[in-house]
């Protein structure tokens, strides 16, 4: 009997370390910036505006919505979203607005976390951030779409968004150069004062954090030192686990720091305001491309502990008109080795994330981080005591 006992108290304990340790797997899927209308161009419920002729929206998503398949699918929405017309512009280079329909579109094809702080969710002013905000609350209804980062006010363009992911509590929130948001100003949270973002972010109640930084320069394939600061201080100092950056319209490097991965740049995705970057003399080759990311990584729910497994790299092509992966294999795999050799580890100790074909498809795997060579100690040098010789 007293066999029987332990060998029941046994089980029971096996059971339970089995529970205790359970690892859950998911997968982000993550794109840079998207917009689905042309600079100033009325929003239509049935199509958007190409090459002077009316198309459906889905123009811009059939030759990449498979691609569109992680449990988390990400996007910056580089747009005001609205079904009106008559709202006063700001006076500036580009306008952007989107009808509702657009995004709903996005939404079918899999999009379900999105940034709506940008330089482009304030061109229709303060009115145009309240019509972004009405409309992802009434399409993201039941938990469709996820999303963070502009808001009437600082404190709600600070306040991130909370769900979960297979019963993992993730926190998102969503910071930007443009029009910052004050006590009493309609906005976005500034990459020059992220903090109280990073804040709400680092107390959210949440197994892990991703943070969207649109910012940098444009047309540069290295990222800015303010870039490089807010993400690896969001990671150090808040506890951020994934940084997602767009805006300079190319791919920028990615880069391993601490138990964090920086995405500095995705570049453009499916952005119809956006120039042909394959028409830039200066950037054909290395700056012309989009990139789609596939991450996977698991939850430890015993030790609390995220884990990133692998990356998967898909450059795309045609950003403006209806984003592709490359027709040709060596014109993708010229395009990855620039992301390599954009991607530098931050420290002498940190890995590399550097992309391998494995037939027909770039993927990185994570292994983990090599620890500092201890300093071997040295005896020290007996002291003189006298004359030599």
């Amino acid at each position: 009997m007293r066999r029987a006992g332990l060998l029941i108290t046994l089980t029971i304990a096996l059971a339970c370390t089995v529970v205790d340790a359970k690892e859950i797997d998911f997968t982000l899927v993550a794109v840079g910036d998207v917009g689905l209308n042309r600079h100033r161009v009325d929003v239509h419920s049935d199509g958007m505006d190409l090459w002077g002729k009316k198309v459906p929206f889905d123009k811009m998503t059939k030759g990449i919505a498979r691609y569109i398949n992680g449990d988390l699918n990400f996007c910056n929405l580089e747009t005001v979203v609205t079904d009106r017309n008559d709202l006063p512009t700001t006076e500036k280079a580009y306008n952007f607005r989107t009808h509702p329909n657009a995004v709903k579109l996005l939404v079918k094809v899999g999009f379900n976390l999105m940034s709506i702080a940008n330089n482009h969710v304030r061109d229709y002013g303060a009115e145009g951030i309240a019509e972004t905000r009405k409309w992802m609350k009434k399409i993201g209804r039941k938990g469709r779409i996820h999303f963070a980062g502009c808001g009437r006010d600082i404190d709600e363009a600070a306040t991130p968004a909370i769900f979960k992911v297979k019963g993992v509590r993730i926190a998102f929130a969503a910071v930007s150069i443009g029009t910052r948001a004050t006590a009493k100003r309609a906005g976005v949270v500034s990459t020059h004062k992220p903090d109280v973002a990073l804040k709400a972010l680092k107390q959210a109640k949440a197994d892990i954090r991703i943070l969207s930084m649109h910012g940098g320069k444009e047309r540069m394939l290295e990222p800015v030192g303010y870039q490089k600061n807010l993400a690896r201080r969001a990671i150090k100092d808040f506890g951020v686990d994934i940084v997602i950056g767009h805006h300079p319209h190319v791919v920028q490097g990615i880069e391993r720091y601490g138990d964090g991965l920086i995405l500095y740049s995705l570049g453009n995705f499916a952005l119809r305001g956006a120039r042909n970057m394959g028409s830039i003399k200066e950037l054909r080759g290395k700056g012309d491309f989009g990139l789609l990311v596939k991450l996977g990584m698991c939850w430890n729910t015993s030790k609390k502990r995220l884990t990133f497994r692998r990356l998967e790299a898909l450059p795309v092509y045609d950003m403006h008109s209806g984003p592709h992966p490359f027709k040709k294999h060596a014109q993708a795999t010229a395009r990855i080795e620039v992301l390599n050799g954009l991607s530098k580890p931050f420290a002498k100790n940190d890995p590399a994330v550097a992309f391998k074909d494995r037939d027909g498809r770039f993927f990185y795997e994570f292994a983990p981080k090599a620890k500092p060579k201890a300093k071997k100690k040295t005896s020290p040098e007996p002291a003189k005591t006298g004359a030599e010789g």
